[in-house]
């Protein structure tokens, strides 16, 4: 792959990031509830930190012509899990609007993870398929987070993923 090619990949990722980050800000304004914007909140810095990796990750690439993947700490998503569910307990029902902002959110990471796993299947090096796999993961963990909030709001017995009742309770 030519570099100039590994420079566009990255770039695209970058502007994705960006743009992503304004469609979370966007959306924290705008949904009524105090979890989901603070949901939104902590996706959006997320996001600050994917652009922050593939920014370095260029600059490595336009300098030396590598791909470096920097150490990463633990993602601010996995951690917010117990302060999710025990907010929601204290707050009342979600609006539709908020249901339309999570859906949006959800194919916007969907769409995130799918350009990264495509960046992986045809990265040039160890380091940046390293870097898309870590993306690819952080996109998949944001999509789980905004599944949870929509099963919420609809009421569909679920939570994290266990539903929460059977028909036999």
């Amino acid at each position: 792959m030519e570099k100039d090619e590994k420079v566009r990949i990255i770039e695209t990722a970058i502007q994705a990031e960006k743009e992503t980050l304004n469609t979370y800000i966007k959306s924290a304004i705008k949904v009524s509830n105090v979890v989901g914007k603070n949901m939104f909140l902590k996706l959006a810095l997320d996001e600050i930190k994917h652009r922050e990796i593939l920014e370095k990750a260029l600059k490595s690439q336009l300098e030396g012509g590598e791909c470096i993947f920097p150490e990463i700490e633990k993602t601010e998503v996995t951690k917010i899990v117990p302060d999710v569910e025990k907010e929601i307990e204290k707050t009342s029902h979600l609006g539709q609007d908020d249901l339309a902002a999570l859906m949006l959110a959800q194919k916007v990471e969907k769409n995130g993870i799918e350009y990264y796993k495509q960046c992986m299947k045809n990265s040039w090096d160890e380091e940046a398929k390293k870097m898309f796999s870590y993306l690819v993961k952080m996109e998949e963990e944001h999509y789980a987070l905004i599944q949870t909030q929509i099963d919420y709001i609809e009421g569909t017995g679920y939570w994290l993923g266990i539903r929460e009742f059977t028909l036999d309770d």
